[in-house]
């Protein structure tokens, strides 16, 4: 174990300075931060004598009416109850997040298809080693990417004179164990599929499927689109972890902590499930392509 613990923390190490001399981390993380700065400014910019008016600026009015569209009213209060950090959070996460999470699903299938993970195996370290290598090398990049996005939206309230609220604050760590299960999902995907197109398919279909469901629950629709999306939601929730990370949230909105630290322990259970079955699977299956 201690060997293969070894192992690990070595690939990791020379994964995350691969990831670290190309572009596309700091492509993304610009590209999130850029994202962030127009939706906190945008907010800033709405409040007018009466509070926030989302007419006031384009953006805005365009977010506005598109949520309240598809989600009602009382959605889009709740989103920016707290003002504009929350949404622009996940907005921001989300270029950094779907970087680490596609990259890795697809370079595993590559190297896997290229021999160099049997290559490893055969020496000192196993596939169950690469996989946790990759995996912890996600996980550190997740936490790093959050926390700087978390400061510039800090800067930017402070400029702004708007407060991070305590929604803020708690879907940090929802979003991190989020992140947790979404990378056991892309590593379970890579070790069963024959190669990295298949894997990235498999993991953006399950990923798609999971968003589908959550959001047509979310949706206002049809009596029979609801009923239809509520079934999916009963079958799937239970290894979706868009489902406990929106049990998260609805604990933090009701000020229960206990319930958010409820939400996340799940994540973590979910993550450690998946990353247990990838462990069975390519022991049996070995690491060839």
């Amino acid at each position: 174990m201690k060997r293969r613990l070894h192992a690990a923390a070595v690939i990791a190490r020379r994964q995350a300075l691969e990831t670290l001399l190309s572009p596309g981390l700091y492509i993304t993380l610009a590209l999130g931060l850029v994202l962030g700065f127009f939706l906190v400014d945008g907010f800033a910019a709405s409040i007018d004598s009466a509070g926030f008016n989302s007419t006031v600026n384009p953006l805005y009015d365009l977010l506005g009416r598109s949520l309240a569209g598809a989600f009602g009213a009382a959605f889009v209060g709740k989103v920016f109850a707290e003002g504009p950090f929350l949404f622009a959070l996940v907005v921001a996460f989300l270029p950094v997040f779907l970087f680490l999470a596609i990259s890795s699903v697809f370079r595993f299938g590559q190297e896997k298809s290229a021999g160099a993970v049997e290559l490893l195996a055969y020496g000192p370290a196993d596939g169950t080693s690469y996989l946790a290598a990759s995996f912890l090398k996600d996980i550190v990049f997740t936490a790093v990417s959050l926390a700087l996005i978390a400061l510039f939206l800090r800067v930017g309230a402070a400029l702004g004179n708007l407060v991070l609220g305590p929604m803020f604050l708690a879907s940090l760590p929802v979003l991190f164990a989020l992140s947790l299960a979404v990378f056991a999902y892309g590593t379970l995907c890579s070790v069963l599929s024959a190669n990295a197109s298949s894997a990235l398919a498999a993991f953006l279909g399950i990923l798609l499927v999971f968003l589908l469901v959550m959001t047509g629950s979310l949706a206002i629709t049809g009596a029979s689109v609801r009923t239809v999306t509520s079934i999916a939601a009963a079958a799937m929730q239970w290894i979706s972890p868009f489902f406990y990370a929106s049990l998260c949230l609805k604990a933090a909105q009701a000020g229960s902590a206990l319930g958010v630290l409820g939400g996340i322990s799940l994540l973590v259970v979910l993550a450690a499930v998946l990353l247990a079955a990838a462990h069975l699977a390519i022991s049996r299956r070995g690491v060839r392509a």
